[in-house]
């Protein structure tokens, strides 16, 4: 009898022994989940807060003396030609010069999808259209601009109406200060939107993954 019973207690010791060890298995890895969860967030928000700042600084209206004169030039081009190119390459000067920020949080597009789900993405998207509608402005630019400096080109007032809207259109899209600015508020709105990702995830681990962002 008291040996069955000390074989009783010698199996129900070895099953707790077993349940802990399970449950701080369980519990480590919830724990390292955690954490990277933590550390993403927390890299991936503050790449956002960059991002708002480049993105600030490649629109900024005032150039300085030499932007934009990287380019390499067309031996065709003529000098008002050249200027007017070169105006629009400061566009992508200054992206080249940010351009680490960008790119660390394109890599980072993906991880964080496979953590955090497609759904919560959307503002990486966002951001990479805002970018792009930036280079396609200047991009165009140069060329609506190299067309306004050939003056003695036949052009009608229709014509002329039309470019000089586009110029302008495109003009808000590369320097910030226009009113209305098309680019800032979607930059705001983007940043609102990693905000309420990352900051529950940041504040602690009682809100769950799965109530980010609602």
């Amino acid at each position: 009898m008291m040996i069955g019973l000390i074989r009783v207690l010698e199996s129900l010791a070895v099953i707790a022994a077993a349940l802990v060890a399970i449950y701080g298995i369980s519990s480590w890895r919830r724990e390292m989940k955690g954490r990277k969860e933590y550390e993403l967030a927390e890299e991936v928000l503050t790449l956002f807060y960059e991002a708002k700042d480049k993105i600030s600084a490649i629109r900024n209206p005032l150039s300085w003396s030499g932007e934009g004169q990287s380019r390499k030039a067309s031996p065709e081009e003529k000098p008002e030609e050249k200027e007017a190119f070169d105006r629009a390459h400061i566009v992508f000067e200054r992206y080249q010069r940010y351009q680490e920020t960008f790119n660390r949080l394109h890599a980072l597009h993906y991880r964080f999808k496979t953590i955090f789900g497609r759904d919560k993405v959307k503002p990486f998207d966002d951001l990479n259209k805002i970018v792009r509608d930036i280079h396609t402005a200047a991009t165009m630019l140069g060329h609506y601009w190299v067309r306004l400096s050939k003056t003695h080109l036949p052009m009608n007032e229709r014509e002329y109406d039309r470019l000089i809207k586009n110029i302008q259109e495109y003009e808000t899209v590369i320097w910030a200060g226009f009113d209305p600015d098309p680019i800032a508020p979607k930059v705001e709105s983007l940043i609102e939107e990693i905000e309420k990702i990352c900051e529950p995830i940041l504040a602690g681990p009682n809100l769950g993954v799965n109530n980010i962002g609602n």
